[in-house]
């Protein structure tokens, strides 16, 4: 991607941890390991993907945002959230402080917040973003943020091994790969839940039935209402008996937009 022609600023935040973890996990059978025995992969992929970024992509504004370690109010929600997740491995948790002076070093501003995600940061910051006028790409390959993509919110997924060159979503690249549109993500993923933040969903609702409940009822709410019309036995039966566990993903999945942060865009 090259700069813009117009003379909107561009705005990049990073999912830190989504990108740690990725950058820890591509090397995972060539660890770099240090004389004294420091896993340093982690370390490497993240400070090298990120110098890549500002290469490439020269930001007008950059940023780091990361969860913090207490529960958040998704938990108190629901007990079982991200439940499945296993711990931080020890060789990546021991690499964090020197990912903190890493990132201090470089002057990357980072922002971390009790009791919410990064991905609530994130949604909080390209809102105020757009208010100002500028173009946010979220670097990240987590689906919660197509539900933010618009006309002035993109996702930049970053280069993978088998795909050299990042991949940013826009609103019909979101709509091609899902076969929904960002304005009805929310309801897409409570519908059909997400097995990697162990969010239950519609028991009956897969990611082709959720598509086809919101192209003919428009929201989940609606679909609920109208389970007796829906011929899909399962699904029909997911929405009748699941109404509360339907609503309660819908709200785990739908990120904030309104965190109180100590920090201005300037």
């Amino acid at each position: 991607m090259t700069k813009s022609k117009n003379k909107s600023k561009r705005f990049f935040l990073i999912d830190g941890y989504a990108l740690l973890f990725r950058s820890h996990f591509a090397l995972i059978r060539n660890p770099l390991i240090t004389s004294y025995g420091l896993n340093t992969s982690a370390l490497f992929g993240f400070v090298n993907q990120v110098l890549k970024l500002i290469k490439r992509e020269q930001p007008d504004y950059l940023v780091c945002a990361f969860d913090s370690k207490e529960k958040t109010f998704r938990h108190k929600l629901y007990d079982d959230y991200k439940a499945n997740r296993p711990d931080m491995p020890e060789d990546l948790k021991n690499q964090l402080p020197h990912l903190w002076e890493l990132l201090k070093a470089m002057n990357l501003t980072v922002i971390k917040k009790p009791g919410v995600e990064a991905d609530d940061i994130i949604g909080t910051l390209v809102v105020k973003a757009e208010q100002l006028g500028l173009k946010s790409y979220i670097v990240s390959g987590d689906k919660d943020f197509m539900q933010l993509i618009n006309d002035n919110i993109f996702l930049y997924a970053p280069a993978t091994k088998k795909i050299p060159d990042p991949i940013i979503y826009d609103s019909k690249k979101v709509e091609k790969k899902w076969g929904i549109s960002p304005d009805k993500f929310i309801d897409f993923l409570g519908l059909m839940g997400d097995s990697s933040d162990n969010i239950p969903g519609v028991r009956g609702v897969g990611q082709k039935t959720a598509v086809k409940l919101l192209n003919r009822f428009g929201t989940l709410e609606n679909a609920i209402d109208n389970a007796e019309s829906v011929k899909n036995k399962r699904a029909q039966s997911g929405l009748k008996n699941g109404v509360e566990n339907a609503l309660l993903s819908k709200r785990l999945v739908t990120l904030l937009l309104d965190v109180d942060l100590d920090c201005e865009i300037k």
